[in-house]
């Protein structure tokens, strides 16, 4: 420790690496006691120490490493932390040292900074390899001299963020593969913009090209003449707070380039905002044809042989047989 490195301004405060910082021995690394420290080199560290974002400063050639609170906990409870602080970059970080050192170079020697958005980047702590994203800048830092003698690194580990990126993506694709099964058609409504975009299976019934986006007025107008009023109704009253948002109605389509006639059933939701204004309406939609004009088929059995039996002056009786 380095008595006098206390009194040290830039040194107060900053926490634990602070703490750390002010007791670690410097003169035994190639920066030398802090007596003979730059003032470039006292501001950047601290202004890293008291940063409440997670901060690295590599300094000078060896890439002598000073670090933060903010970032202490990317390091997990064993691992680097504390021997990364002090540690030349390339000790620290060998793991990932063939694709990070590259970037070093760039800023050192070309002075410009360079920026990732969730980068993997494994990294060993608690004692195991572990799959690790970042987020993270480095940028030049120039000495007293004027020349280049540090790298900034102003780092968010993403990981949680990337993986649940890809559970969700994963669930997404499962329920895509569980409509598709059921064969239903999806539909989503932005109540503030008026646009209307489906799935794949929705857009061909509504005669739409894969990448269309169309105000709803256009989707509403592929309904069929008979039902198209009711359905703009309830359309209307679902996107009021006080429906509750819940939308169930059975119409007909008629593609407009194949003229195929559908009997549809629209299931959706609408989502309401603080304000409970809608931002968003979105659901479901179930060819059910084949069951309707079933029913209606057998409807017309039951009326012919109930026309039949009175034509024949017959009586009618049922008997339950259980």
């Amino acid at each position: 420790m380095e008595k006098s490195d206390i009194n040290y301004s830039f040194l107060q405060g900053g926490g634990e690496m602070g703490e750390l910082t002010r007791n670690f021995n410097w003169a035994s690394t190639p920066l030398g006691a802090i007596d003979t420290w730059s003032i470039s080199l006292r501001n950047a560290v601290g202004m890293v120490l008291k940063s409440k974002f997670p901060m690295f400063l590599f300094w000078g050639e060896d890439l002598v490493q000073f670090y933060n609170d903010a970032y202490r906990p990317s390091f997990g409870d064993t691992g680097k932390h504390p021997m990364a602080l002090g540690q030349n970059a390339v000790d620290c970080w060998q793991e990932v040292w063939h694709t990070v050192y590259p970037l070093f170079r760039k800023v050192l020697d070309e002075g410009e900074g360079v920026h990732f958005e969730d980068m993997y980047l494994p990294v060993l702590r608690n004692g195991v390899m572990e799959d690790a994203y970042w987020t993270f800048s480095y940028s030049p830092v120039w000495g007293d001299s004027g020349e280049i003698e540090g790298v900034l690194s102003v780092c968010d580990e993403t990981t949680q963020k990337v993986n649940n990126i890809k559970r969700l993506t994963e669930q997404t694709e499962e329920l895509e593969f569980a409509i598709d099964a059921t064969e239903l058609g999806t539909w989503d409504l932005n109540p503030v913009t008026g646009k209307f975009t489906g799935n794949a299976r929705l857009k061909e019934w509504f005669g739409l090209q894969p990448d269309d986006e169309i105000p709803l007025t256009s989707a509403i107008d592929v309904i069929a003449e008979r039902d198209r009023s009711r359905v703009a109704e309830a359309i209307s009253n679902t996107l009021k707070f006080e429906s509750g948002g819940r939308y169930d109605e059975e119409y007909s389509i008629k593609n407009p380039l194949t003229q195929t006639e559908r009997i549809v059933k629209a299931k959706g939701r609408a989502w309401f905002d603080k304000d409970k204004k809608p931002y968003r309406f979105n659901g479901t939609l179930q060819d059910i044809t084949e069951r309707i004009t079933a029913q209606e088929e057998i409807a017309k059995v039951h009326q012919l042989a109930e026309l039949a039996t009175q034509s024949a002056g017959l009586g009618v009786f049922r008997v339950n047989l259980q």
